[in-house]
């Protein structure tokens, strides 16, 4: 019987695709709206933002905290006129033990700001677990994408 209760107890930290999915949908509905508040909720107390900026043939790494990273899309999301968000290419992977999982996918934002247009292509990898019995990410990292280097739908 004691197996029977640690695999019951086991069971009930896995995460699923579903879960996965749910997460990035509600995440990504919050971003459309400008939503910092929401998309903390969806975040690990422990996330971190994995920022990296090439310079010249060295790459300096940024690691900053939900607070931190919070704070700063709070931030810029502020001075924006137009904001359009959207997400294609998605790939999520469950680990076989179910503790975590992971996504692949590309993110596309349109931005206004001071009359000026910009969009950014980021090819985004993220990690996800349970904390306190629900699904949140707990890492995010990636790299922008230079040029139209996104895949086509469907490839």
């Amino acid at each position: 019987m004691p197996v029977l209760l640690a695999f019951r107890s086991g069971t009930a930290e896995q995460i699923t695709e579903d879960q996965i999915r749910y997460v990035i949908e509600a995440t990504d509905a919050a971003a459309r709206e400008r939503d910092v508040e929401i998309i903390g909720d969806y975040l690990s107390d422990a996330f971190e933002r994995v920022i990296e900026v090439p310079h010249k043939k060295w790459i300096a790494t940024v690691r900053i905290n939900k607070h931190d990273y919070l704070g700063l899309i709070g931030d810029g999301w502020a001075g924006t006129m137009e904001y359009d968000y959207h997400r294609d290419n998605t790939v999520i992977h469950v680990m076989p033990d179910g503790q975590s999982g992971h996504s692949y996918s590309t993110v596309t934002e349109n931005v206004t700001r001071e009359g000026d247009r910009m969009t950014s292509r980021f090819r985004e990898y993220a990690y996800y677990g349970i904390e306190n019995c629900r699904p949140v990410i707990t890492r995010i990292s990636g790299h922008t994408l230079v040029g139209d280097t996104t895949p086509a739908s469907g490839q």
